[in-house]
């Protein structure tokens, strides 16, 4: 058993505190290769379901005493050696080191959780995120994706960060329960689909078939395109099936998280 033990920080200049406050930033991100998540729920379900992603769990003492269980639960982890660090400190220390508003003050350093290209051999139905822009839309489709069945979420370069605080609030906690790949080079994605026999269908308000109309593949991706501009040329170059939503009323089309739900939902029902 390991004799690690929860540690108390106060300062703002703590090596710990200053990693935490950068990963607010892609660019530190990236350079860490880990991400923060924040609240009683993302880090429930992180733990959960990924465990081994945890570098460390930060509780503010008002979330100590709030969350007397779940602290308990961490503390065993920390000396069990499931979890790397567990570390205390007063409310105004974690409002500063914070993304949200009103946060719960609880919030963990992950690991970055993204596989691969080849993983995607193995897969059988898998939804593409093809230059979204809005976070929000992008981690409700990674949920959608996660209710509906689905294997995977791919994002394409040129997609919003995956690991974007708002991104992940959004995704309720459905990141960790996913394979996930992010920022692919479309050729090389197209490529790997094609050689491992998936049909792509991509999503438009052109499309040639609606969506209750499918009968699909054996093997396939969705393809969910940026929330103005649609699809990129390339997908639909190869698309095996253009897919529309037959829409009775005078509006143009439909947010980008809410088609995909509608069109994840109708391809999980057969």
């Amino acid at each position: 058993m390991s004799t690690k033990k929860v540690e108390f920080i106060s300062s703002r200049e703590n090596e710990c505190i200053k990693r935490v406050k950068k990963l607010h930033d892609k660019k530190y991100r990236e350079e860490f290769r880990s991400f923060i998540i924040e609240g009683l729920k993302l880090v429930r379900e992180a733990i959960d379901y990924q465990i081994e992603c945890i570098n460390l769990v930060i509780f503010s003492q008002q979330a100590k005493d709030r969350y007397q269980e779940f602290y308990w639960e961490c503390k065993r982890l920390l000396e069990d050696g499931k979890i790397e660090r567990v570390i205390e400190v007063p409310d105004k220390l974690f409002e500063y080191i914070t993304t949200t508003s009103t946060p719960q003050g609880i919030l963990a350093e992950c690991n970055f959780v993204d596989k691969g290209i080849n993983f995607i051999k193995n897969l059988r139905r898998v939804v593409v995120a093809n230059k979204l822009q809005d976070p929000g839309n992008l981690g409700t489709l990674i949920r959608c994706a996660d209710a509906f069945g689905f294997d995977a979420v791919v994002t394409t370069k040129g997609t919003v960060d995956i690991y974007n605080p708002k991104t992940i609030r959004a995704t309720m906690g459905s990141l960790f329960h996913l394979q996930i790949m992010r920022e692919a080079e479309e050729g090389k994605l197209i490529k790997i689909l094609k050689d491992n026999s998936f049909a792509v269908y991509v999503t438009t308000p052109y499309g040639d078939i609606e969506i209750s109309k499918i009968v699909p593949d054996k093997r396939f991706c969705v393809v969910i395109g940026n929330e103005s501009e649609g699809v990129s040329d390339s997908f639909a170059k190869v698309a095996t099936r253009k897919i529309k939503i037959p829409m009775a009323g005078k509006a143009e089309s439909l947010n980008a998280a809410v088609a995909a739900s509608i069109v994840l939902y109708e391809l999980r029902k057969r």
